[in-house]
């Protein structure tokens, strides 16, 4: 029987990756700790890599096979490699990069030994075949293992791996630390990323380029504090006490920044960086490969972050951290996770902006942890018209331009992506640019569960007039009024197609502010407490937009509470109630149903109009004006005098045949007013005038 005493004088596909240090351990783990029995048992060889890697590639034949001979023959070999490498010595570039690595985060030699055999026995399948031979260890049993493989006391092993040590604070190591958990000594003593082992054996790189997998440097950011006016405060605030921190060197800063994707999150943590003169570090959250890591990978490149950079004055942002702080309270190891972020949001050296687009599922025990909490909202509509034309160069319409930044959910991310897409497209101004940019936009909104944009912006047609609603009170004055005093609570209420709606529009563009209109679809839930939520959200968004707050059909959110059946409607009326006194702008609230109102907020309305039906004249006047537009005539009034007698036309009836004779244009004046007729017939029988208490 021939004799191999060096473990590469073989061809084995293995051969590139194992190393004599690997061997020695492959040995004392199956000869010193028992690992034999498992590997060598009565019907074979368990691993047949390993026994081609061992010498033992004879006993694989079942012929030839005695477990007795089998282990005389891996004691034989183990005795002859030993005499041969007395000395075994880490492979490739492993030794240095392992000093480099023990310098750049202060470990000891212990820790680098035990990081050492970590690194090998998860890049190389030799050792790895090796470990699995003892079986399922617990954790005292996997400390004394890696004693007899290091040679060192047990104490020592146990000190490299306490949760507070040099080594395990850098977070390139995870270690299951439940005693009761039984598993193979790989997955006890685990590497916090599958690329570490391979960049610390075969780089060459600087001990830095050793983290590209867990950080790297962040871009520099292209928007400035313009695009930030609406949180300036916040904004001041920040870059003051990240400074003094930065200098003082404190541990445990933390600030979080949240709201919807694309409002600018990650450019203001390189913006704050910027203007305090120093690195920003984005902690990696996909791998080499582009695919997304988990969140306790996230974790320990967080730690390993902070471990390198300690000595350096850095920041660091770590961005969609939802996954990280949403763990289910019953999966397993959630509550040392738990343990584990508060510990990071307390003893971090390095400042960390941690992004978040909603911090609903995150536990308040968490948030409470953080020194600031910044939300980004999106920026106010005067602000996004501004970026706007910046980043269109002026080749948009300002039609798009308006219906664009009309839209709430219209992000600064989308806006300038869309722009780019759509000049790189079409290069020239022209209509066929603001149809491909509408068109790029309608997509991005309706797969992130959008409304697309309006194709009009107020929805009031270029002869419109307040002169042509009839209501109780004059409105001569109300704009130099409202100007005067823009904090107020209207109450538009009558029949429907009376002009409520409409006249909003108006005053709106009347004032120079935008107009914000919420109908009961938007705001109600039939989760419990979220239709709350979406009227606090409706008015602080109307706030931060200084925009004029519509809401149609309020009497579904301010119902005679005495009629309510259920809790919720009681607590609806009472935000409804909370949000208008708190409000600090033009609050408008319109309804057919003025009767239905809770007694409480009637009180609350400054002024409280009805819009009744067209009177004679106004109907006359508004009909001129339709034949005007249709390039219609009525020279001797017949048409129009078919309408005198008619007690109940409303602008939205002209509204509803305009919108008909646009595909089924009228021929003449006549069948322009059979069809107002006709929209009038379909209306209830009988319908009375709403009764009001300010006639």
């Amino acid at each position: 029987m021939g004799r191999r005493l060096s473990p590469f004088a073989h061809g084995s596909r293995r051969a590139a990756d194992t190393c004599t240090l690997s061997l020695k351990w492959c040995y004392q783990l199956l000869l010193d700790l028992g690992g034999h029995r498992s590997f060598i048992n009565r019907h074979g060889l368990s691993e047949d890599d390993l026994a081609h890697e061992l010498g033992l590639a004879e006993w694989l034949d079942d012929d030839q096979y005695s477990p007795a001979l089998a282990l005389t023959t891996l004691r034989t070999r183990a005795r002859a490699f030993n005499a041969e490498h007395m000395t075994a010595l880490y492979p490739n570039n492993l030794q240095s990069n392992l000093e480099a690595l023990g310098a750049l985060l202060g470990l000891g030699e212990s820790g680098l030994q035990v990081l050492g055999f970590c690194v090998l026995m998860h890049s190389d399948p030799t050792l790895s075949d090796a470990t699995d031979q003892l079986g399922m260890l617990g954790l005292n049993r996997a400390m004394k293992v890696l004693s007899v493989l290091l040679g060192l006391p047990l104490a020592e092993v146990e000190a490299c791996l306490a949760h507070n040590s040099p080594l395990m604070r850098t977070g390139l190591l995870d270690l299951t630390t439940n005693h009761r958990a039984v598993m193979a000594l790989s997955s006890t003593l685990s590497v916090s990323n599958p690329d570490l082992p391979g960049l610390l054996r075969f780089s060459k790189g600087t001990p830095l380029e050793l983290f590209a997998y867990a950080f790297r440097l962040s871009p520099p950011g292209s928007l400035n504090r313009e695009h930030y006016r609406h949180i300036s405060q916040a904004l001041t605030i920040a870059e003051r006490y990240l400074s003094k921190s930065l200098a003082q060197a404190r541990q445990g800063v933390n600030i979080l920044l949240y709201g919807p994707p694309g409002t600018g999150k990650t450019q203001l943590s390189r913006l704050i960086a910027e203007t305090l003169g120093c690195a920003l570090y984005e902690v990696a959250c996909t791998d080499s490969q582009g695919d997304p890591v988990s969140a306790k990978q996230r974790l320990c490149s967080l730690r390993a972050a902070n471990s390198v950079l300690r000595s350096q004055p850095a920041l660091l942002v770590l961005d969609e951290i939802e996954d990280i702080f949403q763990a289910a309270p019953s999966a397993p190891n959630s509550h040392s996770q738990k343990g584990w972020i508060n510990r990071m949001l307390e003893e971090n050296s390095q400042p960390c902006f941690w992004l978040s687009n909603s911090i609903e599922t995150i536990d308040p025990a968490h948030i409470r942890r953080f020194d600031l909490v910044i939300e980004v909202p999106n920026p106010p509509l005067a602000q996004r018209k501004q970026m706007l034309h910046t980043c269109s160069a002026g080749k948009l319409s300002e039609v798009l331009i308006e219906q664009l930044c009309a839209h709430e959910q219209m992000t600064p991310a989308v806006l300038e992506r869309a722009v780019r897409v759509g000049r790189s497209v079409s290069q020239r101004a022209s209509k066929a640019l603001d149809n491909t940019i509408r068109s790029i936009v309608n997509g991005t909104l309706k797969a992130q569960g959008f409304a697309s944009l309006q194709q009009h912006s107020n929805g009031l047609p270029s002869f419109y007039s307040p002169d042509w609603i009839n209501t109780d009170l004059p409105l001569h004055g109300l704009i130099e009024g409202l100007r005067a005093h823009p904090q107020a609570r209207l109450c538009f209420y009558g029949p429907p197609g009376t002009g409520k709606t409409a006249f909003g529009h108006w005053l709106a563009q009347e004032l120079g502010k935008p107009l914000m209109v919420k109908r009961v679809s938007d705001l109600v839930s039939p989760f419990v407490g979220v239709t709350e939520q979406n009227m606090a959200h409706a008015f602080e968004r109307a706030r931060q937009e200084d925009a004029i707050l519509l809401l149609d059909e309020v009497d579904s959110f301010l119902q005679d509470r005495r009629k309510a059946r259920q809790g919720w409607e009681v607590t609806t009326v009472n935000e409804m109630l909370t949000q208008m006194e708190n409000y600090s702008g033009l609050f408008i609230a319109s309804t057919n149903l003025i009767t239905d109102l809770d007694e409480a907020s009637l009180r609350r309305f400054d002024l409280k109009v009805h819009f009744g039906y067209l009177t004679t004249e106004q109907a006359q006047a508004l009909f001129a004006e339709h034949l005007k537009a249709l390039a219609l005539k009525d020279p001797q009034h017949n048409a129009a005098r078919r309408l005198r007698a008619e007690a109940h036309l409303t602008p939205g009836d002209f509204a509803a045949v305009a919108r008909r004779g646009r595909f089924n244009p009228f021929t003449n004046a006549d069948e322009l007013a059979r069809a107002l007729l006709a929209e009038c017939r379909l209306k209830p029988t009988g319908q009375q005038r709403p009764i009001g208490f300010v006639h």
